[in-house]
């Protein structure tokens, strides 16, 4: 017998040393035990394809679960086999049927889409999906609908890995490193630099101590997995995926925005009072906050010069989405020839805001 040297982790500014691992000297590798300072969501979309079982074992070797599923509904009909592999590591969720462009479809049309693939992870013996990510991360009122219609959320991703679009290893590991506790981050099944990424992704997430993580439809933000514990459930850290900001209190925001130019300001209003105030970046970002102060919600734009605009893609209010292309007032679209002429979108262009109703 031998033992596994000790391997300290800091969490929240306090040391935790893991037990002493015994192992046979037959050359098996000891597994520590470690503390999660935070959740990651690795996802895989397009399967299952031929690689599928490949890309599962890898997994496996290196510990690199659980891990999320977006599969073709038309992929899951060819190779319904492939799906008990895939849930040897993780959940099998909604990615449409056919993977076309579907935000000017009608709700009819994408519901068919919806509940044919659902039926078919079914029938391959997975549980009915929670989760939708549509095809190439593109949403419409309409598709909401009709995802909601069948009792599924629309999740999408915060890091994009590119390597859909050739990414090299090396870059496909270097977006795992941007991944923040809750972020999630967009791969493929099927492409071979991502299976050569696994393991150098698997270290770098350890030696960050994050953690794998399912993803909670109702956030669609990364969390323990069912049955674990973090020591570290949510993070206090500012970086360019996600600021947190906080004046207390039992109401938890997440505002998902970004800027065309980088530096436009908004703020997050409580009852027509400051809660937080951010600088934005041209990459869509979760900016949290939370608040005791009850009353109407909206995001302000609040530093309009030429060549910036804001989009806001959502906000979750304790645990509940509100789409910005679903509420009616937004005085900082520009539209119909002046500032505050239009609702219904995620964009401002002018100083102003966008109403998300009222505190639960």
């Amino acid at each position: 017998m031998k033992l596994v040297n000790l391997k300290k982790f800091t969490v929240t500014g306090k040391s935790a040393v893991t037990a002493l691992v015994c192992v046979a000297a037959l050359g098996v590798s000891a597994v520590q035990a470690q503390t999660c300072n935070g959740y990651v969501g690795i996802t895989f979309d397009d399967g299952p394809t031929g690689d599928t079982g490949t890309l599962v074992n890898l997994l496996n070797q290196n510990n690199l679960k659980p891990v999320t599923w977006f599969n073709i509904g038309q992929n899951v009909a060819s190779n319904p086999g492939a799906l008990s592999s895939e849930r040897s590591v993780g959940e099998v969720q909604n990615h449409s049927y056919t993977h076309q462009h579907m935000a000017g479809w009608s709700v009819a049309q994408s519901q068919d889409e919806l509940n044919r693939t659902n039926q078919n992870i079914q029938n391959a013996g997975s549980p009915k999906p929670t989760i939708f990510r549509p095809p190439y991360g593109e949403t419409s009122a309409n598709l909401n609908q009709a995802a909601a219609n069948v009792g599924l959320h629309v999740v999408t991703w915060n890091v994009d890995s590119q390597d859909w679009n050739g990414a090299s290893t090396a870059a496909i590991v270097n977006a795992n490193n941007q991944l923040q506790n809750g972020q999630v981050i967009l791969m493929h099944d099927g492409i071979a630099n991502t299976r050569n990424a696994i393991a150098q992704i698997a270290s770098n997430l350890r030696a960050r101590g994050m953690c794998p993580g399912r993803i909670d439809p109702a956030t669609g933000r990364a969390v323990a997995p069912s049955g674990s514990s973090s020591s570290s459930s949510s993070s206090s850290s500012s970086s360019s995926t996600t600021t947190t900001s906080s004046s207390g209190g039992t109401k938890s925001f997440t505002v998902r925005a970004r800027g065309t130019a980088g530096g436009e300001s908004i703020s997050l209003r409580v009852n027509n009072t400051n809660v937080a105030t951010w600088s934005l970046t041209t990459t869509m970002t979760d900016y949290i906050a939370s608040t005791s102060l009850s009353g109407g919600i909206t995001v302000n734009y609040t530093n309009d010069s030429t060549n910036h605009d804001v989009q806001v893609d959502y906000i979750i209010v304790n645990g509940a989405t509100r789409q910005s292309e679903a509420q009616t007032t937004n005085t900082g679209l520009y539209a119909n020839g002046r500032c505050g002429g239009g609702s219904n979108s995620e964009w401002m262009h002018c100083n102003g805001y966008i109403g998300y109703g009222n505190t639960p």
